[in-house]
């Protein structure tokens, strides 16, 4: 991080990832209790819910620290060069060569 961050925007950055940590955890878990005691439904149900809210959780959490990290890299690296051709790199330079003086 660089050291002109504001204390408020560091701050909403790591609440922003909580909110991607917790949002799953509480919909599936949540959305997964309701729905086996409403529908009767059996508790391996409750499993798969568990599994997709961590799923969901990790893929979250490190989509977002990977952005977070694309956007603090530095940006001191070399503008690429743009792409130039030269004339002797086409196949047919030798063939018209002459035709050229």
């Amino acid at each position: 991080m660089s050291k002109n961050d504001n204390p408020l925007s560091v701050y909403a950055k790591v609440s922003q990832l909580a909110f991607v940590i917790i949002t799953p955890l509480l919909l599936f878990l949540g959305g997964g209790s309701w729905a086996v005691q409403k529908f009767g439904l059996p508790q391996w149900v409750m499993g798969i819910c568990v599994a997709l809210a961590l799923i969901f959780m990790i893929c979250g959490a490190v989509s977002y620290i990977y952005q977070l990290i694309k956007m603090y890299e530095k940006q001191d690296k070399p503008a690429p060069k743009a792409f130039t051709s030269s004339i002797r790199d086409n196949d047919y330079y030798d063939e018209y060569k002459d035709l050229r003086k």
